[in-house]
């Protein structure tokens, strides 16, 4: 039995699903930043920060990887 129908529009959506920042207006903040600095001059969290590290792993000892790639499987010839 299908009880408590009620019409569309009639219940507030879940708390979970509410957007905060909507309230705020940090999307039209965000848009009005770029359009005055440019693209590259906010980011959010190290996607503002830029350059790389100035070094490289060494990778003469890296263990083989058999199980996970098969281009990597040592062939074996019997002659």
């Amino acid at each position: 039995m299908v009880t408590d129908l009620r019409p569309t529009g009639n219940q507030a959506p879940l708390a979970l699903f509410e957007n905060q920042h909507e309230e705020r207006h940090i999307g039209t903040l965000l848009e009005d930043v770029t359009k005055k600095y440019g693209r590259g001059s906010i980011g959010l969290g190290h996607a503002g920060i830029r350059g790389g590290p100035d070094w490289t792993m060494k990778r003469d000892m890296l263990s083989p990887r058999y199980t996970t790639h098969w281009d990597e499987l040592p062939l074996v010839k019997a002659a």
